[in-house]
């Protein structure tokens, strides 16, 4: 049962990651629309995806690395 468990978690994390992915592409296309109001705005979006990415990926790897030891046990 704990591999079921483990791979739960997995997929989580694996959605979580996917919420990143897609915030990255929504921040690359609003970016591009706006991109005419100067440097300023994609700034922001550079730093709002680089935020986002980071929180995502690093809860990501949290749960995997609580799947890891879920199979352990």
């Amino acid at each position: 049962m704990a591999w079921v468990d483990s791979m739960r978690l997995r997929r989580r994390a694996d959605i979580i990651r996917a919420v990143g992915w897609v915030n990255l592409l929504f921040t690359i296309v609003v970016s591009v629309v706006y991109a005419s109001d100067g440097a300023a705005v994609l700034a922001v979006a550079v730093a709002w995806a680089a935020a986002v990415m980071a929180v995502t990926h690093g809860a990501g790897w949290m749960i995997d690395r609580h799947a890891e030891r879920v199979v352990r046990r």
